[in-house]
């Protein structure tokens, strides 16, 4: 009898610590193709509250917007930002007279484009995304919206003065204010 169990118990025991079978493998792989559905599908969604609420901020997600100082569309563009993105034919003037040179889709175009190009001006800034300034963690969605706000030149003095230097623009708004407005969105 011990050896019927032993044996049975070795059997028992081989199946167990043996390589995994197709199905197995089959089911790891759906799952980590799964996996980076969701993980794609939540960024890309923590990415729209991100535009949303900072259009919100910037413009009350009016796409029509023209401030006192002649930003315009729903983040507020700066003609000669445009211009640095390669959209010279859109221009206040030419906004004023018809919106429809820059609806809101190309307003979004432009605003993916200049995150990306802030982010690239900030790639040396990156060991910051998690210390603290004056208070208030820094990360990424902190970062996007602070260059936004200023341009990465003046996130870049904040970050390197340790705060100090927190230019505000001419409404009031600092570079510091929209670190902290921004800084609780997962773009990681």
């Amino acid at each position: 009898m011990q050896k019927v169990f032993l044996t049975f118990l070795f059997l028992f025991i081989s199946h167990i610590c043996s390589a995994p079978n197709l199905d197995f493998r089959l089911g790891v792989i759906k799952y980590r193709s799964l996996s980076d559905v969701v993980n794609r599908e939540y960024h890309e969604s923590e990415f729209s509250r991100f535009i949303n609420d900072l259009g919100l901020r910037e413009s009350g997600n009016n796409w029509l917007c023209i401030n006192s100082i002649g930003c315009f569309g729903e983040w507020q563009f700066d003609e000669s930002t445009l211009k640095y993105l390669g959209y010279r034919k859109v221009t206040l003037k030419k906004f004023k007279t018809n919106p429809e040179i820059f609806p809101r889709e190309l307003q979004l175009k432009a605003l993916k484009t200049l995150i990306k190009v802030n982010l690239t001006f900030l790639m040396d800034y990156e060991h910051f995304i998690g210390d603290t300034i004056k208070g208030v963690i820094i990360t990424k969605s902190g970062m996007i919206a602070a260059s936004h706000l200023g341009g990465a030149g003046s996130l870049q003095k904040f970050l390197n003065s340790n705060g100090i230097v927190n230019k505000r623009d001419i409404l009031g708004t600092s570079i510091y204010d929209y670190l902290k407005k921004f800084s609780s969105y997962d773009l990681e």
